[in-house]
């Protein structure tokens, strides 16, 4: 199969299909309009003389073919991405990247990144300020940054979001109890609405972790004002102290409590019903990104899909 005479939009329609299983959510990440979507995939199998997906109510499957290509093609754009990062060597980047993130992905994605980034830019500096969500998104506004990660999906003027790695919160407690009392009411828990009875530890508000538990438990059928809010702490190390010490239950990301969960300092909690999903994101000036900032981010996501098979295999491999 020769895909030098494929046009690459072509391609990398196909490959975003394939990979979200539905036009409309390609569609959406491209860009482009469902149209356009189904026009590119119906001019790459004309021109391959070959059916690519299998169309249900559901959206799209790979038909055996279609597979064999995007395996060929995935390869095509991993030795183009490693090219491009090679030549990216010989161009000298430096002065100082000033960002802000929220506390998890700072932690275990941006240092990471930077790491690799460096290696290509020797002569760029870091300045990783860490916060909430909140504050991450006003130093944003405020321009005392020129990019963020946030770990929440709060809205802020001035600040475009934009998806970048999944997460999931998971909630834990201490592997040992001696309260009897809560020890009974975690281990009855049958629904989301049970966590009423629960004490819970919070983060501050403003911390995106604790807005999508709210919101999520909130969509449960949780009443907010039934939740007991006698711990709100403003560390997530605080928290583990706490939840360690037995007091109550916390809700973290899957990344942050997973040095824990494997020393058995705490346990992970099964609330039927209950998933917590979501996505670390961009938070973006409103303006064009360019300078340092915008090489860091076009960097960050030319590896994204390298970090997000960690992530997803981490999470799966932890259900």
């Amino acid at each position: 199969m020769d895909l030098n005479r494929i046009p690459s939009i072509l391609l990398q329609t196909f490959l975003t299909v394939a990979e979200a299983g539905q036009i409309s959510e390609a569609a959406r990440r491209l860009h482009l309009s469902q149209p356009a979507v189904t026009g590119h995939i119906r001019r790459l199998e004309a021109n391959l003389e070959t059916t690519l997906f299998l169309r249900s109510a559901h959206g799209v499957a790979l038909t055996e073919r279609g597979a064999h290509l995007r395996e060929g093609v995935k390869d095509v754009f991993a030795e183009l991405e490693q090219i491009l990062r090679e030549l990216d060597q010989t161009r000298e980047v430096n002065g100082t990247l000033t960002l802000a993130a929220s506390t998890t992905v700072a932690r275990y994605f941006v240092l990471r990144i930077f790491i690799r980034f460096h290696h290509y830019h020797p002569a760029a500096a870091l300045h990783l300020i860490v916060g909430n969500t909140e504050e991450v998104l006003d130093h944003l506004r405020e321009q005392r940054v020129g990019l963020g990660l946030v770990e929440g999906h709060q809205r802020s003027p001035g600040v475009r979001l934009e998806q970048f790695l999944p997460d999931e919160i998971v909630p834990v407690c201490a592997p040992r109890i001696a309260d009897p009392k809560l020890r009974r009411a975690i281990e009855g828990l049958k629904s989301v609405r049970d966590l009423e009875a629960l004490p819970l530890i919070w983060r501050e508000s403003g911390s995106g972790t604790r807005a999508v538990v709210e919101s999520v438990l909130k969509d449960g059928g949780v009443n907010p004002r039934k939740l007991d809010q006698r711990f709100e702490l403003g560390s997530n190390e605080a928290i583990k102290s706490l939840v360690i010490g037995g007091l109550g239950v916390g809700f973290f990301s899957f990344w942050d409590i997973q040095p824990e969960i494997a020393m058995g300092l705490v346990r992970q909690i099964n609330v039927p019903g209950l998933r917590i999903q979501r996505m670390f994101s961009w938070a973006l000036p409103s303006g064009e990104l360019g300078g340092l900032p915008g090489e860091f981010y076009q960097f960050a996501n030319s590896i994204r899909s390298e970090l997000s098979a960690v992530s997803v295999r981490s999470l799966k491999e932890a259900a």
